[in-house]
């Protein structure tokens, strides 16, 4: 039980004055505040001392107490006043009184508890709340998980409401709603990821749980790094822009358009093999323009959004014919298409009439506009064919309904809409060619924007690094997934960052996997069985899990929830929140409480070869190894391929705490992978415990070791 201690706010100072046994300042503060962090409701971090600040005129002075322990605090010449009072055990509720000067009104905060503090972090997915009445918005049975949240001993502060960008400048009090009971009102709009984290620890520990969440959808991880890490580890990209905001030194702008040529020059070496490679498919293809060619064995597609082949990074060709009124022959045409993602060719009735090309910028989301020279415009049938390239995740003709059409004024349109016809040239084999480097190293990025580097560290970061804490949370890494190298090194980064700025070295740090995802389109699913005839390939989330799960090799003191079998294949914000939530929680359980227990599921150790087939060793066997829901006992998407590199799906069986994978196809194994995937529905490989085995291809690249 919670020890309570009954107290009335009225003789709160005069029981403070008597407890304490400090020598007096000499001048007490007739004007003082305490910062927006704390408040009525709050819980304070247990087993570390208690630390309360604000403001004050310099020299001027605050007396701090609680639970019968009272210290003076001195502001300093920045008009800063820190008091740091002796640790506590779990408990409350207290108050927390501050005073100043004779006269002056005290500060007295109510109902304060005392236990474990965790910060909530990342984009969308973190900031997705319990429930919400917008579509696609809410978790699994949000509106009862919702109207069931009545937990006196679990309090909110829900930064994320009140979100703000600040580049440049660190600020030193928070924007939010300050501290909130946890009910039904509350824990609606909150992180759900945090509130079933929350709800797990309070439930099996039996102590207060205090969660800030601060995220903002759609983020990349830059912004949540502190200026002063990226000086330390020379990332002269991000120096670059953030001192590019004020005074910019002559050798710091040198390093930038150095590395900047070398990025471009890394990409462009990049696009030459991926159109290069691909040459006799080129060739073959070059007639697909011409407007007499017979289409009639191409692939209908019923919209262009996101009707690239899936899965697949190359090129593809799109074809329509329009019927011209004989009022627009001979005339100058404006064909709109939106924006093309990534790159285009376009061409009416066998003529190239417009192209983007990666030398522009954000070259995949221009809306494209091509002039139609009159002498190619006649009346009846015309043909438009796009070819479109197609290098990063999804691609295709992407403009909305109303931006595809042509008009020889901007009045009379003919819509381009609907139906169209797609035939892939080629499709680009990664293995051949490499991982594309990130086009967006070195562009730039308007400062008030929320991905700007450290805008977010320095709005909704800073003003919490002077708050004890247990721990953080972090889900992010949708908007990164084009370059898990570079993501490998920032999360480190940022792990260090945090706990150089909380002062411990050991703060466990907690983040979740990408789930299992396709390409977001909720309000039309893919087929839940779309997934099925699918062969092995190297999708883009599938390198990006490998760089998060190796943070766990590298960095001590993390935890990490594996979901990909908690995804949705057609919505990017999956709806189960508590497996998430649950799945943190036993990560903190065990490394930051000591419980003896499994917290995760299997993780591949090992590849040996025997009788012609791989046989794979993992750590977190735990109670044992499990095909789950298995009638015949085999694991899913399991693939294995030989020295040439080509993967086809195995059959994977479990062997005591091993895994014994084999194909006919191939004799001599040389290397597997298991949930290579986006989205896959078989994922059924766990350990007994109820954990899901993480994703893995034993020929790893040497950055993640």
């Amino acid at each position: 039980m919670l020890r309570r201690i009954p107290i009335l706010a009225a003789f709160a100072v005069a029981l403070l004055l008597a407890a304490c046994t400090a020598v007096r300042p000499e001048k007490m503060a007739a004007n003082y505040s305490v910062h927006k962090i704390y408040g009525d409701y709050m819980v304070l971090q247990r087993e570390k001392p208690i630390r309360i600040s604000g403001h004050a005129a310099p020299g001027e002075s605050v007396l701090v107490g609680i639970g019968g322990n009272s210290v003076f605090a001195t502001a300093g010449d920045d008009g800063e006043w820190a008091a740091v009072l002796p640790a506590m055990e779990a408990g409350g509720p207290y108050l927390v009184s501050v005073t100043g000067a004779p006269g002056s009104e005290p500060v007295i905060f109510k109902d304060v508890l005392i236990g474990d503090v965790w910060l909530a972090s990342g984009q969308s997915n973190m900031e997705m709340p319990v429930y919400s009445k917008g579509r696609h918005w809410s978790t699994l049975n949000g509106k009862e998980e919702a109207a069931q949240a009545t937990y006196p001993n679990i309090r909110l502060y829900n930064a994320t409401s009140k979100k703000y960008v600040s580049p440049g400048k660190v600020q030193h009090e928070v924007v939010g709603p300050g501290w909130q009971l946890c009910t039904p009102e509350t824990a609606a709009p909150f992180s759900a990821v945090a509130f079933y984290f929350g709800r797990e620890l309070n439930k099996d520990l039996n102590v207060p749980i205090g969660l800030i969440s601060a995220s903002w959808g759609g983020t990349a991880i830059e912004p949540w790094i502190s200026y002063d890490a990226y000086k330390r580890a020379g990332r002269v990209r991000e120096l670059m822009k953030i001192e590019g905001l004020g005074k910019t030194s002559a050798e710091l702008e040198a390093k930038y358009k150095a590395e900047q040529e070398k990025a471009r020059k890394k990409f462009s070496e990049w696009e030459k093999r991926f159109y290069s490679t691909y040459a006799k498919e080129t060739a073959a293809a070059a007639g697909w323009k011409n407007p007499d060619l017979d289409d009639s064995s191409w692939t209908k597609v019923e919209s262009t959004r996101n009707s690239f082949p899936e899965g697949i990074d190359g090129v593809a060709w799109y074809r329509r014919t329009v019927d011209i009124p004989a009022a627009w022959a001979g005339k100058e045409l404006v064909l709109s298409l939106g924006a093309v993602d990534d790159c285009d060719e376009t061409f009416f009735n066998g003529e190239k009439v417009g192209a983007t090309g990666s030398d522009v910028e954000s070259y995949w989301s221009v809306p494209r506009k091509y002039k139609v020279p009159g002498k190619l415009v006649k009346a009846g049938r015309n043909v438009i064919a796009v070819r479109v390239s197609d290098m990063f995740i999804d691609g295709g003709i992407q403009g909305a309904d109303d931006e595809l059409f042509l008009s020889p004024d901007g009045k009379q349109k003919i819509s381009l809409a609907g139906d169209w016809k797609l035939k892939l040239e080629f499709a680009a084999d990664l293995r051949k060619i490499g991982n594309r480097p990130d086009p967006l190293a070195y562009m730039n990025t308007n400062e008030r924007h929320p991905s700007f580097p450290s805008t977010l560290y320095n709005s909704m970061i800073a003003p919490w690094t002077g708050y004890p804490l247990r721990g953080f949370l972090w889900y992010q890494g949708e908007t990164n997934a084009g370059a898990p190298e570079d993501y490998l090194k920032l999360q480190q980064l940022l792990i260090s960052d945090w706990r150089t700025l909380w002062n411990d070295p050991k703060l466990p740090f907690l983040f979740v996997q990408l789930s299992g995802y396709e390409k977001h389109t909720p309000d039309k699913p893919l087929p839940d069985d779309y997934w099925v005839d699918r062969k092995p390939g190297n999708p883009v989330w599938a390198p990006f899990r490998e760089a998060q799960a190796a943070t766990l090799r590298k960095v001590p003191y993390t935890g990490m929830a594996v979901c990909i079998d908690a995804g949705n294949h057609s919505d990017i914000h999956p709806a189960n929140k508590q497996a998430v939530g649950y799945r943190l929680a036993k990560e903190a359980e065990r490394i930051s409480y000591g419980r003896d227990i499994v917290s995760a599921g299997p993780m591949f150790k090992s590849m040996t070869v025997r009788d012609g087939k791989a046989v794979i060793s993992f750590t977190n066997v735990g109670a044992g190894l499990e095909a789950k829901g298995s009638r015949d006992g085999k694991l899913g998407c399991f693939a294995i391929a030989g020295k040439d590199g080509k993967f086809v799906w195995a059959d994977a069986v479990i062997d005591g705490d091993t895994v014994v994978v084999s194909s006919p196809e191939v004799k001599e194994p040389a290397a597997v992978r298991y949930g290579w995937v986006s989205y896959a529905g078989n994922l059924n490989f766990y350990n007994k415990d109820g954990f899901p085995a993480c994703p893995f291809r034993t020929d790893m690249p040497d950055y993640v070791k």
